[in-house]
C-alpha cells in the first residue's frame, strides 16, 4: 500500500511540473534604441520588409528560471536579403537572450532592398515567457 501512495505523490509531483512561465524577475525597462544609433543607421527595420521573421524561441534556462530581459540586436542585409554581420549590442540580463537572438536573426529573410543596409538596430524582448519584436 506504501508503494501505491509514493506513485500516487510521484505523479502529482510531475503535474505540477508544467510548462507555465512563472517570472522570478521584473521586466527591465526598454532601452531607447535610437539612443544607440547614428542617423545613417537602419532603425527598427523601419526600411525592410520582411519574407522570413521568426521569433527567437525562449531560451529554456530562461524560461525555467524566470528570468525576463532584452536584447538589441545589429545586423546588415545584403542585396539579396539575407542577414550578415548578425551581432547583440546590447542585452540585459547580460547573457541570457544572445544565443537565442543570434539563431532568430540570422535566418531572417527580407526582401531584397536597393542597396545593401548597414547597422540596422531591432528590439527583441523577452517577456512572460514569450519572445517579440519591440518597438
Amino acid at each position: 500500500m506504501k508503494a501505491y501512495w509514493l506513485l500516487f505523490a510521484a505523479g502529482l509531483s510531475a503535474c505540477g511540473s508544467t510548462s507555465v512561465f512563472m517570472p522570478k524577475s521584473a521586466y527591465p525597462p526598454d532601452p531607447w534604441v535610437k539612443g544607440y544609433s547614428d542617423p545613417d543607421d537602419c532603425i527598427g527595420g523601419e526600411a525592410l520588409a520582411a519574407v522570413k521573421f521568426d521569433m527567437p524561441a525562449y531560451p529554456k534556462r530562461a524560461f525555467r528560471g524566470g528570468r525576463q530581459g532584452w536584447t538589441i540586436m545589429r545586423l546588415d542585409v545584403a542585396q539579396d536579403g539575407s542577414t550578415e554581420n548578425v551581432r547583440v549590442e546590447r542585452a540585459v540580463p547580460s547573457g541570457t537572450f544572445d544565443n537565442a537572438s543570434i539563431k532568430a536573426v540570422e535566418a531572417w529573410q527580407f526582401r531584397p532592398p536597393e542597396a545593401p543596409l548597414y547597422n540596422c538596430r531591432v528590439l527583441l524582448r523577452y517577456r512572460q515567457g514569450v519572445a517579440m519584436l519591440g518597438n
